[in-house]
């Protein structure tokens, strides 16, 4: 699998760092795509730490066929979860299409689930993933759908840049995070405004 520049990984969930491969989202010049093919998934699964090392290096060896397909089901997942994660950041309830679909992952992540015996009590368990070229989107659409019925919506932001609008989870101790990150848009934000305030 080959290797590129690591994933930007700074939303606090897997899920919302996933929607924000998709940079530049609200840009007037358009958005930039961050993943351009399965192993750029495999390559931000492996990093975001949903997947293990070996479960990539099987997944990396299935047919092109199968990882193009999963593919392209996946980025429908993202664009999914982008329009359901913004509305609710909104104050908006997803439409009803959207909450349907939505509904459609959450029958598919019980179908590739199963209840195993381990210390002493159930828990539920993945089948197969490793064989499944859509294991990264299954596990992913699980994280969304534990983040959008579990916790708090508050908790729940989108970048102040009008143009960058990344989405992360506010778990700083006075829940006062505006930015993505504060280094890179935080600074810009910053900059603009000392400019305006020193021209003539």
């Amino acid at each position: 699998m080959h290797k590129k520049t690591p994933f930007k990984l700074n939303a606090e969930n897997a899920a919302l760092d996933f929607v924000n491969t998709l940079d530049d989202r609200f840009a007037s010049r358009g958005p930039r795509e961050l993943l351009t093919g399965y192993a750029d998934l495999l390559q931000f699964c492996e990093q975001a730490g949903i997947l293990k090392h070996s479960e990539i290096a099987r997944l990396g060896s299935l047919s092109k066929t199968s990882q193009e397909t999963s593919f392209r089901f996946t980025i429908e997942l993202r664009e999914l979860l982008a329009r359901i994660f913004y509305r609710v950041i909104d104050g908006r309830s997803p439409t009803a299409e959207d909450r349907i679909a939505l509904e459609g992952w959450a029958a598919l992540c019980r179908k590739h689930r199963e209840l195993r015996w381990e210390d002493d009590h159930l828990a539920w368990g993945w089948k197969g993933l490793a064989a499944n070229p859509d294991a990264p989107a299954l596990l992913l659409a699980d994280l969304a759908l534990n983040l959008l019925t579990e916790d708090p919506p508050a908790r729940l932001h989108a970048c102040a840049s009008d143009t960058c609008r990344w989405l992360f989870l506010d778990t700083s101790k006075n829940r006062t995070r505006r930015w993505c990150d504060m280094k890179i848009c935080g600074n810009r934000a910053k900059a603009r405004r000392y400019s305006a305030a020193h021209q003539n």
